[in-house]
């Protein structure tokens, strides 16, 4: 029996169960001294043992799977299941480091904590934190993070810088990390650029177009033709840094692309610029869309079939299959979403608040707004914020605002969350998930926020009586994001939510007063009656049902009321605040 066989044979058994499938006689005849090592040893496993109590045939089966379990992982070699014409080359070294690892080991175990099942922020919060002091992962968290890159799309821009040469070594050798691989950190920009990945050079353009936008510009128009559509659209979109009108002409050319996804981005990207000969077509074809009525009230009337000249500036003449409305919705939400946002204030003479609630009243609302969106989400126009916020969020994509919000400073950013949740104490849970939304993967509230929210969290559900919906889900979600986005300074007041015994909790049980003898005596006959005449008046309990009995177990005033929720939030805050003491010790003193 060859070792496969021996292995399938055990699964069998396992799944069928050994009292129904036994296994093959050649295993459970005793051990063969002339089979095999590994095969003698899944025998000796299968042999009952006088020293295991009640040492049964399931059990007898369970520890020769183990046995078998280890020699088949012991035994794999990569590459087996392919046949190679050639054995595989060896490696060439890694690279030297060119920078360093931390060296406090607890501070490994911490990061390999986080990096192992951190929530994604604070992840991105420590990879930050670890760049921003000069160094990288330690070779042995390597493979845990490359994973956690596998899996996280978002996670690589703060994991790349931290991989070190080793890192970018191991991308190489795996093709599932094959996102991490590429030349060496030190290398020159123009080796980077014409043998680094794809996420290399997306990184050193969008780094060059934020300081000098037309070496960067020069450099991708040089290199479109020999690059394929899927290399080609992440470093189009890559202009989006530092957009200008020198980079007009280059995003026309690109509207006669081959590829779809690249002639959509270059028509939303000329949108971003008002004074382009492409703003100034669409912005000329939605006037003659715009009309007055008798009352002299402005109305958009789209029309019954589309330009063929339409097409080349991005839209779409035939609906797609998903869309609901006709073809006059899909044309005129296109439209709009390729219209620079600034027209319709400019046109209707209105503020964005005005023109979201001119939209109200046309029959063409649900298309209007669409195409607001999806231009906003190019344009970003701060102006639009609170227009925006007017919108359901059905019909608002929820990337939206927390987009527009970026694009304000912190200290707007924050004025407009304290009023919100100063405004309406009821409503916290919604303030805490707008600030979440908005903020980056990396980046965390202010102290001076981070120490009103805390109080704002203290006043809401600390007290006597609790302001809001405090048990349920959403709730449980806003208490988990403060442990993620609060201050360190403010973590040990947020901890005191739990840690400390509530108003609810320490609220003492009335003493009954004194009485004197006769007293206590009538009065304890009196309950007894009471009780008496209660349990014969009342019907027999109705048994709960398994279902009804979790809800009950399940059923909480505050999220940390449950033991689940309370050791999430607390394993946050340790992981926090003891990455804080680590990465201060590493930077040293000031």
């Amino acid at each position: 029996m060859s070792n496969a066989q021996l292995w399938a044979a055990l699964q069998q058994s396992a799944m069928v169960g050994s009292d129904r499938l036994a296994v093959p006689p050649a295993l459970a005849s005793g051990v063969d001294p002339s089979a095999s090592g590994s095969q003698q040893a899944v025998q000796a496993a299968l042999l009952p043992r006088a020293d295991v109590a009640g040492d049964s045939p399931a059990q007898q089966l369970l520890r020769a799977s183990a046995v078998a379990a280890v020699f088949e992982r012991a035994g794999w070699q990569p590459g087996a299941q392919v046949r190679l014409t050639a054995p595989l080359a060896v490696p060439a070294a890694a690279p030297a480091e060119s920078r360093t690892a931390p060296a406090d080991a607890r501070l490994h175990t911490l990061m390999g904590d986080v990096l192992k099942d951190g929530p994604f922020e604070l992840q991105a919060s420590m990879l930050r934190t670890l760049d921003q002091a000069g160094q990288r992962l330690p070779h042995d968290l390597l493979v845990p993070a490359l994973e956690q890159g596998r899996q996280s799309v978002e996670l690589r821009q703060w994991l790349a810088p931290l991989l070190g040469e080793r890192g970018r070594w191991l991308g190489a050798l795996n093709p599932q990390w094959s996102y991490a691989s590429g030349v060496e950190e030190t290398a020159d920009p123009e080796l980077v650029w014409q043998e680094g990945s794809v996420e290399q050079r997306v990184a050193l353009l969008r780094s060059e177009r934020a300081t000098d936008a037309a070496k960067a510009r020069t450099r991708l128009e040089g290199s479109l033709k020999e690059l394929g559509a899927k290399e080609r659209l992440p470093l189009v979109q890559a202009l989006a840094v530092g957009l200008g009108m020198d980079d007009e002409p280059l995003l026309e050319k690109l509207l006669s692309d081959r590829s779809k996804e690249i002639r959509e981005n270059a028509a939303q990207m000329l949108s971003c610029l008002p004074d382009s000969a492409h703003s100034q077509r669409v912005m000329g074809w939605m006037q003659s869309m715009l009309q007055q009525d008798d009352k002299g009230q402005w109305i958009v009337e789209p029309p019954e079939e589309g330009l063929k000249e339409w097409e080349r500036d991005g839209i779409t003449l035939k609906p797609d299959a998903y869309h609901r409305g006709g073809k006059k919705a899909w044309l005129l939400e296109q439209m709009v979403q390729l219209t620079p946002v600034s027209f319709w204030t400019r046109a209707l003479g209105l503020t964005p608040l005005e023109v979201m609630e001119w939209s109200r009243r046309s029959d063409w609302k649900s298309s209007l707004r669409q195409g607001w969106v999806r231009a906003l989400q190019y344009q970003l126009d701060v102006e639009w914020i609170d227009a925006a916020q007017t919108m359901g969020r059905d019909m608002r994509h929820d990337a939206l605002l927390p987009a527009l919000m970026a694009r304000l400073s912190r200290e707007e950013r924050e004025s407009r969350w304290i009023a919100q949740f100063e405004r309406d104490r009821h409503k916290l849970i919604d303030a805490i998930e707008g600030m979440s939304q908005s903020l980056g993967g990396a980046e965390l509230l202010s102290p001076a926020l981070s120490a009103r929210l805390t109080e704002a969290l203290h006043l809401a559900v600390g007290g006597k009586q609790i302001t809001g919906n405090w048990h349920s889900y959403r709730a449980d979600q806003a208490l988990l994001s403060c442990a993620r986005m609060l201050d360190v300074t403010a973590l040990e007041r947020f901890a005191d939510l739990w840690r400390k015994p509530s108003v609810l909790d320490a609220q003492p049980e009335p003493e009954p007063e004194p009485q004197t003898e006769p007293a206590a005596a009538a009065a304890a006959f009196t309950a007894t009656a009471t009780a008496t005449a209660a349990a014969v008046a009342a019907p027999a309990s109705i048994p709960l049902t398994p279902q009804q009995q979790a809800r009950l177990e399940r059923s909480r005033v505050r999220p940390w009321d449950e033991e689940r929720m309370r050791g999430h939030l607390e394993r946050i805050v340790d992981l926090r605040l003891g990455l804080h003491q680590a990465f201060v010790a590493l930077r040293g003193p000031a």
